[in-house]
């Protein structure tokens, strides 16, 4: 039986409150300590709620990674959930050391003057400012963007696109996002709108397919030689949506990004039932996460990364998480690499800054 309340999407959002309440009570409970220095039980008592809330902390923390499994974010408010748990982080890993000297001035050091204890007192100050904005974070997903209160599914954190456009080519959006949908001729769009970095079209030999389950879309026929294409204008923060099929395929796409140049890039890649998320850097690969995926039928996959968080997704499953500082801006495209058939029906390309 779950203990999470049907009304709530995840356990994170109830188990929050209580690190805020024991850690600000601990505060008080130091403070009052510092002012009735008769009553050292005070400080003995301070410590024990420091302790309890870092481990209140540690609890929230993880469930909320947890929770962030569970969610398709849109795009606008990736940054402010990459901001919400870097603070996080900071605060609970400042509290369980910041609770260990509390035991040590407690119970081992017992300091005989008052200059040691209210140095320690206001070096726990610094967390509640940690834990403060830890919760103004919070509280901005919870009450300006609905995080928290409600699950958001897959199909409720993609944006409106426009119709299928009556041309083929890229359709470009607001602010540098861009949407890419297979029609009729777009064998001829995809060598005129993409920058080709690694081979050429020819060593796709791209047509048009009709799919019985999405209609027309473009298939892709490598044959052993790695091609990368790229398009859009350079990003930062960005979230890209594919819409593909590996037809028979034995190899590896992927959703590359931030990309400088054929050797250098950040990417989300799926093949032989594997997802990896990882980093191309002067050609040397590093991989941050990886995971045993279905890769049978269509795949919905996203990739995100900005402000050093990034993240791989499957049918609306986040199934990689990584961190990396962040590569200078640059285009969205994809690397195919093997042999057989892969199937394309949409790209979307969402700046998230």
């Amino acid at each position: 039986m779950s203990i999470t309340p049907e009304w709530a999407p995840n356990i994170h959002p109830l188990i929050v409150h209580f690190p805020i309440a024991l850690l600000v009570s601990a505060a008080l409970v130091d403070l009052a300590a510092l002012v009735l220095r008769n009553r050292p039980g005070l400080r003995d008592l301070a410590t024990l709620l420091y302790c309890a809330g870092a481990g209140a902390a540690i609890t929230a923390y993880f469930t909320g990674r947890n929770a962030e499994t569970s969610l398709m974010l849109p795009a606008d408010v990736n940054l402010f959930v990459d901001e919400h748990e870097d603070w996080a982080f900071r605060t609970t890993w400042f509290f369980v050391f910041f609770a260990s000297v509390r035991l040590a001035v407690s119970y081992i050091i017992r300091p005989k003057t008052i200059v040691l204890p209210a140095g320690v007192f206001l070096v726990g100050l610094i967390g509640i400012f940690m834990l403060y904005e830890t919760a103004e974070h919070g509280g901005e997903l919870v009450f300006a963007h609905g995080i928290g209160v409600q699950n958001t599914t897959e199909d409720e954190a993609k944006p409106e696109l426009p119709a299928r456009a009556a041309a083929p080519g890229i359709i470009l959006l607001d602010e540098g996002s861009w949407v890419w949908r297979p029609v009729e001729a777009d064998p001829q769009a995809l060598a005129k709108d993409f920058k080709w970095l690694e081979h050429d079209i020819s060593h796709l030999a791209p047509d048009a397919v009709t799919d019985t389950e999405k209609g027309p879309v473009l298939g892709m026929h490598p044959h052993g030689m790695a091609v990368t294409f790229v398009g859009g204008p350079a990003l930062n923060a960005v979230q890209t949506d594919v819409n593909l099929k590996l037809a028979g395929f034995d190899g590896a796409v992927m959703v590359v990004f931030h990309v400088q140049d054929a050797a250098t890039y950040d990417f989300f890649a799926v093949g032989q039932g594997m997802a990896r998320l990882g980093r191309m850097q002067n050609g040397s690969r590093e991989i941050f996460e990886e995971k045993k995926v279905a890769t049978d039928g269509w795949l919905a996959l996203r990739a995100y990364g900005g402000a050093g968080h990034f993240r791989g997704y499957v049918n609306g499953e986040l199934v990689t998480h990584g961190h990396a500082k962040d590569l200078p801006s640059g285009p969205v495209g994809l690397r195919i690499d093997g042999t057989g058939t892969v199937l394309v029906e949409q790209v979307h390309v969402e700046a998230a800054e």
